[in-house]
């Protein structure tokens, strides 16, 4: 067994996962879906990264500079990424935070709590969301 990979290795699990499950369910059709903003200086002020696939939109990372938060920013780029979302064909979005990062923020724009992971680091919580678009 070898718990150091090559890139080669990683790429051979990675597709014979993609072959597999296109032969159950069709490919995913994975596009990138990935927003930034600028301030007046070009500075990167706020993103989200994540992508669409089978008819979901998923969120890896949304990121707003400490100095551009509660104005707005982190609304305007899910809203933004959700209607691109909706014109590739996705009914959904998911995503997964942290209790000290931004649950009551997604719940606030209509995301659901589907579950939760305890102690995770220790005393806090992982939660998995999920939004109909």
């Amino acid at each position: 067994m070898n718990s150091n990979p090559t890139e080669k290795e990683i790429n051979f699990v990675n597709n014979a996962l993609a072959e597999f499950n296109d032969e159950k369910v069709g490919p995913d059709n994975h596009v990138l879906l990935n927003i930034v903003e600028y301030d007046e200086k070009q500075n990167i002020i706020g993103g989200i990264l994540g992508g669409t696939y089978w008819g979901w939109m998923h969120i890896d990372i949304l990121w707003v500079d400490e100095k551009f938060r509660k104005q707005g920013l982190g609304t305007k780029l899910i809203h933004t990424a959700e209607a691109e979302a909706k014109k590739r064909g996705c009914h959904h979005v998911h995503v997964d935070t942290m209790s000290w990062q931004a649950p009551e923020f997604y719940k606030k724009l209509g995301y659901k709590i589907i579950s939760e992971l305890d102690d995770i680091p220790d005393g806090n919580k992982k939660f998995h969301l999920i939004k109909e678009i």
